[in-house]
């Protein structure tokens, strides 16, 4: 069967099932990042790779490529409530490039790393036809407290950080050309999301489960409750978005449930927590005026379930993106 058919998700099972455990990995592949245990420490190291095409568009500037390398990975760090430490970069870059572009690509990645308080260390350099830049991300986990999307159970609240949609959004604008007074600010989020590094530190010891959800809420939502051994409920009308998000599927004639849900885009964090723990997390969050907490829906015992505006009760499928089959 062909990498196309397979899609991404089989590909990783593939190498768990080949590669098997790691004597010091307390948390190995298959979730957002890994957690080696070296003496007292308890390491969070993760990878993410970028492409030209796929996450890198024509109008994505030098600067943005740099901090969308250093997010996407930092992201990771995050919904296992790490600390990050230091990052390493691989480049495969065409021989057409400048000096003034990679200058400026440099530039983006310490701006971006600086703003979280991390160092670059190292890396390698190689020519490839179009750009690639792999990223490598170290972090810790204090007091041997992190996150995975295994923990999650039955009675717990989903929420989210944050706003969804507004990079799909922005992408939309770019890709269909479309006019509208929250253009911009919807392509400053698809073009510079920032990894919710302060929240993942916040949550940590706290949620029960967390994964990013920058390839799509239903696919993280699904992917939690597999990896739990659970379902859920999400209640549509509580996922939290921008009014201007309908506005923007509209004119680019697709529903707004598949901007919000399938699209991805947004280096948000989708969390469980008890509901008893809710109340003094949204006032942890507030004190260090961190990004807003939405309550989405509910784990159950199994199931993957929207109740949508209407009140209708509706099987959500875990679509999202996913490398290899090129689709949402």
């Amino acid at each position: 069967m062909k990498l196309s058919q397979l899609g991404e998700r089989r590909v990783i099972e593939i190498f768990a099932e080949v590669f098997g455990g790691c004597d010091i990995a307390e948390v190995g592949i298959g979730d957002d990042a890994s957690v080696l245990r070296v003496g007292d420490a308890l390491i969070v190291v993760s990878t993410d790779m970028i492409r030209e095409g796929t996450h890198i568009p024509r109008e994505m500037t030098p600067e943005q490529a740099g901090g969308y390398a250093v997010n996407v990975n930092l992201s990771d760090l995050a919904a296992m409530g790490a600390k990050p430490l230091a990052m390493l970069f691989s480049f495969g870059l065409p021989g057409s490039k400048d000096e003034e572009f990679v200058r400026r690509l440099a530039r983006g990645i310490r701006e971006a790393c600086d703003s979280h308080g991390v160092c670059v260390i190292g890396g390698d350099t190689k020519e490839h036809e179009e750009m690639v830049i792999s990223g490598v991300a170290l972090g810790i986990a204090g007091s041997g407290r992190y996150l995975t999307r295994g923990g999650a159970r039955a009675g717990d609240v989903l929420c989210v950080t944050g706003s969804i949609g507004s990079a799909a959004a922005g992408f939309y604008c770019l890709t269909k050309n479309i006019e509208h007074p929250k253009r911009e600010e919807f392509i400053k989020a698809a073009l510079e999301p920032k990894a919710r590094v302060k929240e993942g530190l916040a949550l940590a010891g706290v949620a029960s489960a967390c994964m990013d959800i920058s390839d799509g809420l239903a696919f993280s939502l699904s992917e939690i409750a597999r990896k739990s051994g659970v379902g859920f409920e999400v209640y549509e009308e509580r996922v939290p978005r921008d009014k201007a998000v309908k506005e923007i599927a509209a004119l680019a004639k697709v529903d707004e449930r598949e901007i919000i849900f399938h699209k991805g885009g947004d280096f948000e964090l989708l969390f469980t927590i008890s509901e008893e723990s809710l109340p003094a997390l949204r006032a942890e969050f507030r004190r260090k005026k961190l990004a807003p907490i939405a309550e989405i829906g509910r784990v159950v015992e199994e199931g993957c379930w929207l109740i949508t505006k209407e009140g209708q009760r509706i099987e959500l499928p875990a679509r999202g993106y996913e490398a290899f089959k090129s689709r949402f």
